[in-house]
């Protein structure tokens, strides 16, 4: 847990309006199982690692309730460049709002041996389209440990913790011998708990963990 942060909930936006639940936001800013991560020589040398499309479709599905689509907007391919390119375009409905995120994916284009012929354009242009999906859902975040290492932090959101689990940690705290607070604190925490002024506990909670 060295390398995670823990924030709230309510700290991860600016914005009063919730988008993506907590559900969903875990999924996020968790690291992508080591299982589904997978390497290939990378161009220059060296290698890349990436996930699947397969794995892309399902976090999709887990994430969105399968209430997403995804659209070629626009396909080509140069013979002359030696690949094929795609316009993708990927749709996710959730909490009654719509995000839409937009990018292109390559492929080189595959040829016959000893020819200029491509063994097969179509399957070139399926390769770009999952490279499209794959690019628009890492701007949802998905797989972004793989794909934007340096600019991941894993984060776990924390649960809010209950009145009643308020409550027991100050009487557990209250009676820890090497907390010392003043007198006139202890009479209010004291207050605090024999009335159950619940809008107290954390002003409490802050009082003894000083």
């Amino acid at each position: 847990m060295g390398d995670v942060s823990i924030i709230k909930m309510e700290d991860l936006g600016l914005s009063n309006d919730i988008v993506l639940n907590e559900k969903q936001l875990q999924i996020l800013l968790r690291k992508t199982p080591k299982s589904h991560i997978y390497k290939r020589p990378a161009k220059g040398g060296g290698q890349w690692e990436y996930v699947t499309g397969t794995y892309i479709r399902k976090v999709l599905n887990l994430m969105f309730n399968f209430n997403w689509d995804f659209e070629v907007v626009e396909h080509k391919f140069d013979l002359a460049l030696k690949q094929a390119f795609v316009l993708g375009k990927l749709t996710v409905r959730t909490n009654e709002k719509t995000i839409v995120k937009m990018q292109f994916g390559t492929k080189d284009i595959m040829f016959r041996r000893n020819s200029d012929l491509p063994l097969d354009i179509g399957n070139d242009l399926k390769a770009a389209t999952t490279n499209a999906l794959k690019k628009c859902a890492s701007e949802l975040g998905i797989a972004s440990d793989v794909y934007a290492p340096n600019e991941f932090k894993e984060i776990h959101i924390a649960k809010p913790i209950s009145d009643s689990d308020k409550l027991e940690e100050i009487k557990e705290r209250l009676k820890d011998e090497n907390i010392v607070i003043s007198e006139e604190d202890r009479m209010h925490i004291e207050y605090t708990i024999d009335h159950k002024e619940v809008i107290n506990y954390d002003k409490c909670l802050k009082t003894l963990k000083k």
